[in-house]
């Protein structure tokens, strides 16, 4: 063996050992190989005089390690293949250190697994990016002090919780939008108003506006003066304006890994599997590129091959001359796009047998990918405007004049209108009143929340998925639907952090650690000094928080039913072994009755403080 190379994911080494032939041999790490300890100082596993966490290898990886060291120790040259993000920089630089290999090791990435990509990244190495390598440390033990300290103090402060109350610098405020969002959907007062049309025809209706009205939408009327409005119209209506324009519809953008969340409508832990798969592959190259990423850039080679694809097989006009779109924070790879965008998803799923989930995620990926490097589609506007007793109405319609990357669909719904002229009257069947009233903001879903963690600029594309599942897992959230809705739990736990920790429990708090994170990772701050900083603030308001804070009992939940052994009270509880809610006797241990619960249902809270501060 010549060359050793060294993938994270035991799915990649088949593919990628065919393409890389007999003078390579391609082993997997099976994601990082050393976990942070604890002990030390606060039990944090950090070396504070220095700034460093503590590594210790994980224990199920021994084996793995032994055998990556001993085939190492074969290889001319070791090659360190894990992704292109913070978190494969640092597993990578893990692999340096343990393995023992600094003076015959070279980084390679690649944004997709395919011959090609591989192979130009073996002819183009790097070594390994030290300041990811602090970014990544850094965000490890800021995530481990806040993590750490914050749930031990909720534990401290808090009883008869159904799930151990964790805090974490993502995580809280994760949380903290669902229950913002609850709370404005609970204290929402709907507005009341009413709209007047003017039905023309079965298909065709006038609406009633009037610029000075009193609603910011000028559609929009008092249900009073609607009324009065109403009992003023008869007749037809007379055209006073007629416009004819054009207008593009927007560009498109490549996918980043947020958007793809929202455009799933799915949970966060499908789409993140089915696009590991697709970016692995069958055995066959990855159909996707890297999936975990907040770029929406395209590289020039893929567009390349894309735009002369689209000029063969729709022409030369459909080719868009520039591309939507800036580089992400994470720049390291590209927007997530097909490996092969001759291959649609129809072709994809019946050569490879996707999932029902796999071809929803690559179907995503391909008409977004093929509408951001296709020409948008032109539409001529038509605008009448028309007034009945010095009401004004308007009527608008528009028609595709070309249809850019409608033509991948071949649907137009819009539906053109009768040619008027200026005073024609047009015959009204009638004049009808309609009452509206506004509708309170939605529930965050999976995807929702991921785009507004991204959005923020909170978390990065590899923790979104496991932020929302942890937020489920501590029944701090509970999944109605696709709907994301706070449990009192949840809400008695974040009420408690920003309580304490009113500066640091803040979406632009948590914004400007990331930002600073990217800093590091560009080399521009000192990642020890930054760490110095943050702990001398984050200890001063610890030790506030935990001499002022009060302790919360948590009553139990009540079934509503009597213990059919002993006729007292049935409460819900958590299984501390495998986390899974039962129904029990209250009066456990004394009555030993219990029966399984099918589904968590989303019971409220009930909750006390106790004014003993210091317990």
């Amino acid at each position: 063996m010549k060359y050793l190379v060294i993938v994270e994911s035991p799915n990649k080494v088949k593919t990628i050992q065919k393409y890389l032939g007999d003078d390579y041999e391609v082993k997997a790490s099976v994601g990082h190989i050393v976990k942070m300890m604890t002990g030390g100082e606060k039990n944090l596993g950090i070396d504070f005089e220095n700034w460093e966490p503590k590594y210790k290898i994980e224990p199920e990886k021994k084996h793995i390690v032994a055998e990556l060291k001993k085939d190492a120790t074969k290889a001319d040259i070791v090659y360190i293949a894990t992704d292109p993000d913070r978190e494969g920089e640092a597993i990578g630089d893990n692999l340096v250190e343990y393995l023992d290999i600094k003076n015959k090791y070279k980084r390679i990435k690649y944004n997709e697994i395919t011959k090609d990509a591989i192979l130009a990244s073996i002819e183009n190495p790097t070594t390994i990016d030290e300041n990811l390598v602090k970014a990544q440390k850094s965000r490890r033990m800021l995530d481990r002090i806040i993590g750490f300290r914050l749930t031990n103090l909720m534990i401290k402060k808090m009883s008869n919780y159904p799930e151990k109350p964790t805090a974490g610098r993502v995580q809280s405020i994760a949380l903290k939008l669902v229950v913002d969002r609850e709370k404005e959907i609970r204290e929402f007062q709907p507005v009341l108003y009413s709209t007047i049309e003017a039905k023309i025809n079965e298909n065709i209706s006038a609406t009633y506006y009037n610029p000075n009205g009193e609603f910011e939408n000028k559609e929009w009327i008092n249900r009073e003066e609607a009324q009065k409005i109403l009992s003023e119209l008869s007749g037809p209506l007379k055209v006073t304006d007629i416009k004819l324009t054009k207008k593009s519809d927007a560009k498109i953008s490549p996918l980043k890994q947020s958007l793809l969340y929202k455009k799933a409508d799915m949970s966060s832990k499908a789409v993140q599997s089915a696009a590991q798969k697709l970016y692995e592959g069958f055995g066959d190259g990855g159909l996707i590129s890297y999936p975990r990423t907040d770029s929406t850039r395209l590289s020039e080679t893929f567009l390349v091959k894309a735009r002369a694809f689209i000029k063969n097989k729709y022409g030369e006009q459909y080719v868009a001359n520039d591309i939507k779109g800036f580089s992400g924070d994470q720049d390291a790879h590209e927007a997530i796009r097909p490996t092969d965008i001759s291959l649609d998803p129809e072709q994809a799923a019946k050569k490879y047998q996707l999932s029902s989930y796999e071809y929803k995620v690559y179907s995503i990926i391909w008409y977004t990918t093929m509408k951001a490097i296709m020409t948008v589609p032109v539409r001529e506007i038509l605008r009448y405007e028309l007034e009945n007793n010095n009401h004004k109405f308007k009527l608008s319609s528009s028609k595709v004049i070309f249809d850019g990357y409608l033509v991948l669909s071949q649907k137009d719904l819009e539906k053109e209108l009768p040619k008027f002229n200026i005073n024609d009257l047009v015959d009204v069947q009638e004049y009808l009143t309609l009452d509206h009233e506004t509708k309170p903001p939605a529930h965050y879903t999976d995807g929702s929340l991921i785009e507004k963690l991204d959005e923020i600029k909170v978390g990065r594309p590899s923790t979104f998925a496991t932020t929302v599942e942890k937020i489920l897992d501590r029944k701090f959230v509970v999944k109605e639907g696709n709907s994301l809705k706070s449990t009192e739990f949840g809400e008695v736990v974040i009420t408690k952090l920003i309580e304490g920790f009113p500066n640091e429990i803040t979406e632009g708090y948590t914004a400007r650690v990331e930002a600073d994170l990217d800093l590091i990772a560009e080399g521009q701050i000192d990642y020890k000094h930054l760490m110095q900083s943050f702990w001398e603030r984050f200890d001063n308001s610890f030790k506030t928080a935990e001499s002022t804070l009060e302790r919360t009992v948590l009553l139990d939940r009540f079934v509503g039913e009597n213990c059919p052994e002993c006729g007292n009270p049935l409460i819900y509880k958590t299984s501390k072994k495998n986390k899974e809610e039962f129904i029990s006797c209250s009066t456990w241990p004394e009555c030993k009755y219990t029966r399984s619960v099918k589904t968590y249902k989303n019971k409220r809270f009930s909750f006390l403080k106790k004014v003993n501060k210091n317990k």
